[in-house]
C-alpha cells in the first residue's frame, strides 16, 4: 500500500520578467537610468558608444523579503510587476541595494520613477518644430545671484522644447557692481556681443528664429537687453515665480490690469515715465534736476496696490504691453518736440525687458532709465535707450 504524502507547498516568485513588462519599462525610461541626477543612457556602452543592453530591472519593493525595503508596508502581490520595477545603471542599482539602501526607502524610488517617467512622457510628445533657443542673462541683485537650470526652463517652455546646445549665457555676476557709468556701460556693451550670437544662429528659411528669455538683473539691463531683441525673432519671456518657485507661467488669463495718470506738469519741460508695478516710486524721490515743470506720468495697477505678484499669465503681460504702447503714443502726441523720457520703472523682469523691446526707435523718444540705488542716495541716470 502506497501512501501519499499530501502538501499544501508555497509557490516561490519567480524572478523572470515578461517581456511585456521589460518592453513597457525601457519605454516609459526612455532607456534612461531613473536615479534622479544620474539619467545616463543604458542602450549603449559609456564611455565606448558600443551599442548593449546595460540596464537593469531594479525591485523598489526588493523582490527578497529580508533584503532592504522587501518589508515595507504595501508591498504588492505581484513584486515583479511594471509599478515595482524601475529601470537603473548597475552602479546606481547597487547603491540603492547594497551599499546605502537605507537612504533610498519605497517612497524615494517611487519618486524617482515617477518624476523621470513624467520627464520622458513630456519630452517625446513635444511636436517638431517647436524648436526655442534659451536666452539666459543674470546678474547680481542686491549682491546676489540665483542660477537658472536647464530642467527648469524645458518645463516653463513645453510643448516647445530647447535647443540647449545653442543656449546663449549673459552672465554679469562676474562684473563689479557699482552705481557708476563704468558698470553700466560695461554690463550693456557684454549684452550686445552677446545678443549678436542671436542674429548669426541659422534658423530654418520658413521659420523665424524663436527665443526664450530668462533674465535676473538690475532693471536698466533688462531694459537694455528688450531693446536688443528686434522684431526679426518671435521672443518669448519668462517670469520668476515666488509661489511655488518655478518659472512656468501660470494657466488663465490673469487678473491684472493696468491704467495711466498724468500726475503733474504742462506741455513743456521734461517728461518722466513712473512704471509702478511691483513697487511705487514716489513722486517726491525724483530727481531735482528735472525741473518744477516737469510732465509725470504713471503706469500702474487698476484696482490695486502695487504688488510683486501681479504678473502671473501671458494675459497679464501682453495687456501690460498694449497698455505700454499707448502712453508712450499719449506722450508722442502731448510732447511732439520732447528729446527724451526719463523713466523710472519698478516692474518685474518681463516688463523691464518689454520697456525696451516695445518701445519703437523710429518713432518714440529715447528712455533714460533710472534705477533706485540706495549706495547713491537715491536715483541715478544709467542707460539711454535709442
Amino acid at each position: 500500500m502506497v501512501t501519499s504524502k499530501h502538501t499544501s507547498p508555497v509557490e516561490k516568485p519567480s524572478r523572470s520578467i515578461s517581456k511585456h513588462t521589460t518592453l513597457f519599462l525601457y519605454v516609459q525610461a526612455g532607456g534612461r537610468c531613473e536615479f534622479d541626477g544620474c539619467n545616463r543612457y543604458l542602450l549603449e556602452h559609456y564611455p565606448t558608444e558600443t551599442v548593449g543592453n546595460f540596464a537593469e530591472q531594479a525591485h523598489i519593493y526588493s523582490f527578497k523579503e529580508d533584503a532592504a525595503r522587501g518589508r515595507e508596508r504595501g508591498r504588492p502581490a505581484d513584486i515583479n510587476g511594471l509599478e515595482n520595477l524601475i529601470l537603473l545603471c548597475p552602479e546606481c542599482h547597487h547603491l540603492v541595494d547594497s551599499v546605502r539602501p537605507d537612504d533610498y526607502p519605497v517612497a524615494t524610488l517611487k519618486k524617482f520613477k515617477r518624476e523621470h517617467e513624467d520627464r520622458i512622457f513630456a519630452l517625446t510628445g513635444l511636436s517638431k518644430h517647436r524648436d526655442t533657443v534659451p536666452l539666459v542673462l543674470r546678474g547680481l541683485i542686491r549682491g546676489r545671484s540665483v542660477d537658472i537650470s536647464d530642467e527648469e526652463m524645458q518645463t516653463a517652455v513645453a510643448p516647445n522644447y530647447l535647443k540647449r546646445r545653442q543656449k546663449i549665457e549673459i552672465d554679469l555676476t562676474s562684473v563689479p557692481d557699482a552705481p557708476d557709468e563704468a558698470f553700466w556701460r560695461t554690463a550693456a556693451t557684454t549684452i550686445d556681443h552677446r545678443v549678436e550670437q542671436l542674429y548669426s544662429l541659422t534658423s530654418r528659411p520658413e521659420r523665424t528664429l524663436r527665443v526664450s528669455v530668462f533674465a535676473l538683473a538690475p532693471i536698466p539691463l533688462l531694459v537694455h537687453l528688450g531693446s536688443r531683441l528686434t522684431d526679426k525673432m518671435d521672443v518669448d519671456l519668462y517670469q520668476r515665480h515666488r509661489d511655488p518657485e518655478t518659472w512656468s507661467w501660470k494657466d488663465g488669463p490673469g487678473e491684472a490690469r493696468f491704467t495711466t495718470h498724468r500726475l503733474t506738469g504742462t506741455k513743456g519741460g521734461s517728461v518722466a515715465l513712473l512704471v509702478n508695478l511691483s513697487g511705487k516710486n514716489p513722486l517726491d524721490a525724483l530727481p531735482r534736476d528735472l525741473g518744477e515743470q516737469a510732465a509725470v506720468y504713471e503706469l500702474t495697477l487698476d484696482g490695486q496696490e502695487p504688488t510683486p505678484l501681479f504678473l502671473n499669465t501671458p494675459g497679464d503681460l501682453e495687456r501690460f504691453t498694449a497698455q505700454y504702447i499707448r502712453v508712450l503714443a499719449t506722450i508722442r502726441r502731448a510732447h511732439p518736440d520732447l528729446d527724451r523720457v526719463h523713466l523710472f520703472p519698478a516692474v518685474p523682469a518681463p516688463i523691464a525687458v518689454t520697456l525696451g523691446r516695445a518701445r519703437l526707435p523710429k518713432v518714440d523718444p529715447p528712455l533714460l532709465v533710472y534705477d533706485r540705488d540706495a549706495r547713491a542716495g537715491g536715483f541715478v541716470p544709467t542707460l539711454e535707450i535709442t
